[in-house]
């Protein structure tokens, strides 16, 4: 799924709506999941589910929509990315070097600070 989006929609992104209200990925599975989508290129956002009560915060290679709704978050991510672009892809992405998560962390400064401000 991940490389046919990658194929047919470069500027994809993610937002994982997790429980309230911070956020958070429920399940090992879909957190490796979705950090194997951030180093193929994908941003992932995390947002709380319907009114947040809480600040989703960034964690690891996941940008936090902070107050933002999902649909919200959806459509800063959008914003974002046709402004930011695509993430670096690692070249394996279950296993990226320190370059290239380091190549990684610096675009997602950029998308967090987006996110920090709205």
């Amino acid at each position: 799924m991940l490389q046919d989006r990658l194929a047919r929609a470069p500027l994809a992104g993610f937002v994982n709506e997790g429980s309230l209200p911070y956020g958070r990925i429920q399940g090992r599975a879909r957190k490796a999941i979705l950090t194997r989508a951030v180093y193929s290129g994908i941003p992932v956002v995390l947002s709380g589910r319907g009114n947040t009560e809480g600040f989703s915060a960034s964690g690891g290679p996941f940008i936090g929509a902070s107050n933002l709704s999902s649909t919200k978050a959806r459509l800063l991510l959008m914003a974002a990315l046709m402004k930011l672009g695509s993430l670096p892809p690692a070249t394996d992405p279950d296993h990226p070097t320190e370059r290239e998560r380091a190549a990684t962390d610096a675009k997602l400064v950029e998308y967090r600070r987006i996110f920090r401000s709205h």
